[in-house]
């Protein structure tokens, strides 16, 4: 075994730079531009270098959906220093070198019949030296971890193995279901995660027009918005940021020409960089139902072929529907109620899908269908070929509000939906009860919907929102309308 794992590192070794600079440099092999989730990952890797990592953090987990880029965020560190800010040379000259690096994919090893942990034993053994004594600085970054049957165990060994020391950094990327479902509590105390979710609107803009947000006002629009006491503080806010919002859409050509091709493609890194939209449109629903659906459920549930037929058509079916009940959903596919709601909630849990459950009293169960939307646009738009009708055509902002609760209100708060006639789109309820009501939509000026919305929750609303309109504006004092264009600078 060691003979074929020595063949294999050789090879592997001899083409990884070339193989990962297709991911970290232009074709002008200049460095791309970076997320900004890369900026937490370059902290752990300066904390590593400056003799300063924290046990609980020697181990990264960047659970994700394909697409999102992970492999990109590893081609980047991996090439550090060519990623650091031009005024942060001096920093880097102050940093211990980086003796060890290495990438490696866990779906490749298997291929060739390698465990993580018997390649990591060669590396210890014939590179590295042993981990339990290190004093070299290593970072050791593997893609696509789920590959391996064992990968839990085998990074709980691994800390273990080097506890104490604080000179290695393991970086793992893989499937959203496997990571979030962890129940291996020994490696979640051994282990940070950081999330890594499709582009927001800011982002698209920085990654791919090279326009970047303006310093402060993501955090200021999300205060505004989500941390307010009353609507009157709201308005108030945002009305105070209205001259720098205002400068900042100044400086964005063609806006909506681009927000269209955000809510169509732009959430998604490499369907954006493709010159054809329809090809991009391809990709994107190829990666959901080849990539996701036949490769990373069959890990993450045990799903029989019969039922890993019917998951494309639960797709197809949510992408085309304005409003449906998990009982349509098992009439119409022919399947068990109790099957659709393990297809669902397992794509719940590799976050191509965002649950929304009905409102009820704090602690009530209400028995109404969830709703359930796509945590990015692009995924709802590739699906369907980028055709949709005007029903439709409001879910893609749905979508966005999905992205935004995903990454801005994660463990913070409970996301709702008022199921009855004419209700609103969103009841936010944090960890104390208080609670937001709001209302999206292309051009959405009506009120109605959040007016009855809030007749209902009572004096646990704060304030309601209406986002998609023209102008900002203060309804009664209850309600405030926020133009898109605002949201879309958080």
């Amino acid at each position: 075994m060691n003979k074929n794992i020595e063949n294999f590192y050789i090879e592997w070794i001899a083409n990884l730079e070339a193989y990962l600079s297709g991911y970290a440099f232009d074709k002008d092999n200049q460095p791309i531009k970076t997320r900004f989730a890369y900026l937490t990952l370059q902290k752990h890797l300066t904390d590593l270098l400056s003799d300063s990592l924290a046990e609980d953090q020697k181990i990264i987990i960047l659970p994700g959906i394909r697409g999102v880029g992970k492999t990109t965020l590893l081609s980047q560190l991996y090439f550090f220093e060519q990623f650091l800010p031009k005024g942060h040379a001096r920093l880097n000259e102050k940093l211990n070198k980086l003796d060890y690096r290495i990438y490696i994919s866990a779906d490749r090893l298997i291929s060739e019949n390698i465990s993580l942990q018997d390649f990591t034993r060669y590396l210890e053994n014939n590179i590295w030296g042993n981990l339990s004594l290190n004093k070299k600085k290593i970072l050791f970054l593997i893609d696509e971890v789920q590959y391996d049957s064992k990968w839990d165990l085998f990074l709980k060994l691994l800390f273990d193995k080097t506890k104490g020391n604080n000179n290695i950094l393991i970086i793992a990327t893989g499937s959203s279901a496997i990571f979030l479902n962890q129940k291996n509590n020994d490696l979640v105390r051994r282990s940070k995660m950081e999330r890594i979710l499709p582009e927001r609107f800011v982002e698209y803009l920085m990654l791919h027009h090279n326009i970047y947000p303006e310093k402060g006002l993501t955090n200021s629009l999300r205060d505004a918005i989500f941390n307010s006491d009353n609507a009157v503080q709201v308005f108030n806010k945002l009305n105070s940021l209205k001259p720098i919002i205002i400068k900042k859409l100044a400086t964005i050509p063609n806006l909506e020409l681009n927000k269209l091709d955000y809510f169509i493609r732009g959430s998604l890194p490499f369907a954006t960089e493709m010159a054809s939209r329809s090809q991009a449109l391809e990709r994107i629903k190829n990666m959901v139902l080849i990539n996701i659906v036949q490769r990373d459920l069959i890990l993450s549930g045990d799903f029989d072929a019969e039922t890993l037929v019917k998951i494309p058509d639960t797709l197809f079916l949510l992408a085309n529907s304005d409003e449906i009940t998990t009982g349509n959903l098992a009439n119409t596919l022919k399947i068990h109620s109790n099957t659709i709601n393990k297809i669902l909630k397992s794509l719940v849990d590799t976050e191509i899908l965002y649950e929304v459950k009905p409102y009820g009293q704090p602690y009530n169960q209400i028995k109404k269908s969830p709703k359930y939307l796509f945590v990015s646009s692009a995924l709802r738009s590739g699906l369907l070929d980028g055709i949709f009708g005007s029903n439709i055509k409001g879910k893609l902002l749905e979508d966005y509000m999905a992205l935004i609760f995903s990454r801005e209100l994660y463990n913070k708060a409970k996301i709702f939906f008022d199921y009855g006639k004419g209700g609103a789109d969103f009841i936010v309820r944090f960890q104390n009860n208080r609670e937001i009501v709001i209302e999206v939509g292309f051009g959405k000026e009506d009120t109605r919907q959040v007016m009855k919305t809030i007749a209902k929750t009572n004096e646990r609303t704060k304030y309601g929102l209406t986002i998609g309109s023209k102008q900002l504006e203060l309804i009664n004092d209850k309600i405030v309308k926020i133009p898109l264009n605002y949201f879309l600078l958080m």
